[in-house]
């Protein structure tokens, strides 16, 4: 990968039987949750993901591992470790970890403020929890110092 910001980014929240999935728009600048995966599979999920980062273009996947709370990694978080070597072999643009501590419950909280109703709540939560793992992997680069992406030429085309 060049030097040039990061600008398309993935989100991934693997789970059992549900995988969330969040991104950024084309320029980097705005992040939406996208429809979640129903799979059991993780081959079948990685599958998924490959074909989605391919069709955007996606410069790097995130991945929420479930950390447990003194931040050491737990049968889950062993799962997921496994789950991103897989996921690594499928595609040629890195694979960062970071920790999803309480991401599924700050989407719930998104949610039900929004005024969604629990069933709602449910359907969307995975994807929010993507969204919430997104965010945080961009609040990282920018303490680290990263700037934000520039905006894109005016030539640019969206995709």
């Amino acid at each position: 990968m060049s030097d040039a910001p990061i600008r398309r980014v993935l989100a991934v929240d693997f789970g059992d039987a549900r995988t969330g999935l969040a991104a950024t728009d084309w320029t980097g600048s705005i992040a939406v949750p996208l429809p979640r995966i129903d799979a059991r599979d993780p081959a079948q999920v990685v599958r998924a993901v490959v074909e989605l980062v391919r069709e955007r273009d996606t410069q790097v996947v995130v991945l929420g591992m479930p950390l447990l709370l003194d931040g050491q990694a737990g049968q889950r978080a062993q799962r997921t470790a496994a789950f991103k070597t897989l996921l690594q072999q499928g595609l040629t643009v890195p694979v960062v970890a970071v920790d999803e501590s309480h991401s599924t419950d700050e989407a719930h909280e998104r949610l039900k403020d929004g005024g969604l109703k629990a069933k709602r709540r449910k359907d969307l939560a995975d994807s929010v929890a993507a969204l919430v793992i997104l965010e945080r992997y961009r609040q990282t680069l920018r303490k680290q110092g990263a700037p934000p992406p520039p905006p894109p030429p005016p030539d640019a085309a969206p995709e």
